[in-house]
């Protein structure tokens, strides 16, 4: 799939996991917030950790890897699974908005998959040692996600973002570029119809040209919550390498202080939200610098974070006030940038 579906278009979309506990009932919720917020391309909730979504099953098929009281080991090579990982979820969206009848509200489901590097992270080999010190475990475990990108890209998911956090760490740590270039590789050529998109939170510095050199034509970070960032890259470069920029506009994570104001009762929920004033104009400046055509708008990162604040759902209601605020930021900025093409 090539990047021109997402070009000029300004859509919205999300990075993965919302603040509720895991069930398919609060799967479905977080959908279905999501479709009446205005989001273009859902997702279907991420409500389970990152990692351990995947490692999880991958050790119950005996695939390379153990549970051992909580902690992931490596105990032979990893191995692509025999049965799929995580499709139930996608189906479950899937049935959830034929049902419902929101199926023709969105363009399509985004799902959120761990890339190889940051599964390797939390592998351990040694109690001194990571898997992803390892290169040959990591080229392995790029293959493991290819497996389940596949899986993904037949069972009707429009776009599938690979998220790698630790790529900054990860080069810190020793492994090589050209290392992590052949694991992108691995996992992008699994993509057959949907938009492959990699997200990488945090400092995107130490790791934009390296994906610029990617095989991954949507580039996703945070930008809101680590404006530096728009610096990181250069409109000549997004054009030369053909890639869309994911651009993290609301802060998915606010100040811990005032999440704890606000589960205190000391603070309302609404003040952690940003105005629609505020996120058209963060917009606006990132599109100056880019080109609007060359946007995809998001949140910063995943939601799930705001559960640790939390006994009820305010954290949910502070995410999905966020979806709201950017969906109409982005629509008055769509409104502006047609005007001022005619």
């Amino acid at each position: 799939m090539k990047v021109e579906e997402l070009y000029g278009k300004l859509r919205t979309t999300v990075i993965g996991s919302f603040p509720l506990p895991h069930s398919y009932e609060n799967m479905a919720r977080a959908l279905r917030d999501q479709v009446e917020a205005g989001i273009d391309y859902p997702c279907y909730g991420q409500l389970l950790d990152m990692n351990l979504m995947f490692l999880e099953p991958l050790a119950e098929q005996g695939c390379g890897v153990e549970i051992r009281e909580g902690e992931v080991w490596l105990v032979g090579e990893p191995k692509t699974p025999a049965k799929p990982i995580g499709l139930e979820y996608l189906d479950l969206a899937m049935e959830h908005l034929s049902k419902s009848g929101m199926m023709g509200k969105v363009i399509g489901l985004k799902v959120p998959v761990t890339g190889p590097v940051t599964l390797a992270s939390v592998i351990k080999v040694t109690k001194e040692h990571r898997a992803v010190e390892y290169p040959d475990v990591v080229l392995a475990l790029a293959d493991v996600v290819a497996s389940i990108v596949k899986g993904y890209d037949e069972g009707g998911a429009r776009i599938i973002t690979i998220d790698e956090p630790v790529l900054p760490y990860a080069l810190y740590a020793g492994l090589k570029e050209d290392v992590i270039l052949e694991a992108l590789d691995k996992v992008v050529k699994a993509f057959s119809r949907a938009i492959p998109s990699l997200h990488c939170c945090g400092d995107a510095q130490p790791v934009a040209d390296l994906l610029l050199r990617s095989g991954f034509p949507v580039l996703s970070h945070a930008f809101k919550a680590t404006p530096q960032n728009l610096e990181a890259y250069d409109r000549k470069k997004l054009e030369g390498y053909d890639k869309i920029l994911g651009l993290g506009c609301v802060d998915s994570n606010p100040d811990p202080q005032l999440m704890l104001d606000v589960a205190a009762g000391r603070k309302a929920w609404s003040e952690a939200v940003e105005s629609v004033d505020e996120v058209e104009a963060f917009i606006d400046k990132a599109g100056e610098i880019y080109g609007y055509d060359r946007l995809l708008i998001h949140p910063d990162c995943g939601f799930g974070g705001l559960k640790s604040y939390f006994k009820d759902d305010v954290g949910h209601l502070i995410a999905i006030a966020k979806l709201k605020v950017m969906v109409e930021a982005t629509k008055r900025v769509k409104k502006k940038v047609k005007t001022k093409a005619l």
